[in-house]
């Protein structure tokens, strides 16, 4: 079994509502003892946000119009996969090119997928 023991420090914050017996939120962190509890919650808070602004502006995450919410559903499931995917492409060329956003990744994409041939009579768009 491996050993829990590290040779960075971590920190561990626990959250619980007002009232609560037990936690509601927990969080792991290897931030030093000078940074306090209400900054290690505002960075917390910043990359989750930024988590959904990359998929909502380069893969259309809320660009949906749906009437039910299965359909709701379905779309976030192709968003997160869509999101994984190329999360994934990025880390499989992270040794090439470090710090590739969504969008970068995107543009690679669009090069490296093939491209349907045009049916004879249609003009090829660039």
């Amino acid at each position: 079994m491996p050993s829990l023991e590290s040779s960075h420090p971590s920190r561990l914050l626990v959250r619980r509502g007002c009232g609560a017996r037990s936690p509601s939120h927990y969080v792991l962190s290897n931030a030093g003892d000078t940074v306090s509890m209400a900054h290690l919650h505002a960075c917390r808070c910043f990359f989750i946000e930024h988590t959904f602004r990359e998929p909502k502006s380069e893969l259309s995450m809320a660009d949906y119009q749906v009437r039910r919410w299965d359909a709701w559903h379905h779309h976030m499931a192709l968003m997160m996969i869509a999101t994984l995917f190329l999360v994934k492409r990025g880390l499989a060329l992270q040794d090439e090119a470090l710090l590739l956003s969504l969008a970068d990744l995107v543009l690679v994409m669009g090069q490296l997928l093939p491209r349907p041939e045009p049916a004879h009579g249609q003009l090829a768009t660039a």
